[in-house]
């Protein structure tokens, strides 16, 4: 997400996003986890990806589907993606739905 509040927007770019917003299954809130890896010279995607499966995540969402190398590694680790537009809450809320 561009911000740290459930108000804000779903980021363009999951590997750059600024807050990695991450809810359970049944649309909880669980943390808030800034992207430890933005000063990254390249490789933020990849890196990104591989933080977020370590930490059981199994559906991305992002206004735009990942670069290749990020995409690729989240494919492998079986991380669904889904491009959606809105508020973190309203997306969070319609994917539990």
């Amino acid at each position: 997400a561009d911000g740290d509040q459930t108000s804000s927007e779903i980021a363009k770019l999951a590997g750059v996003a600024p807050f990695f917003h991450l809810y359970d299954v049944n649309g909880k809130l669980l943390e808030v986890l800034p992207n430890p890896h933005l000063d990254m010279e390249y490789g933020i995607g990849p890196a990104c990806a591989e933080t977020l499966a370590e930490l059981g995540v199994t559906v991305l969402v992002a206004r735009k589907i990942p670069g290749p190398k990020m995409e690729a590694r989240l494919n492998e680790r079986e991380v669904r993606i889904v491009r959606r537009i809105g508020t973190v809450h309203d997306v969070a809320t319609e994917l539990k739905e």
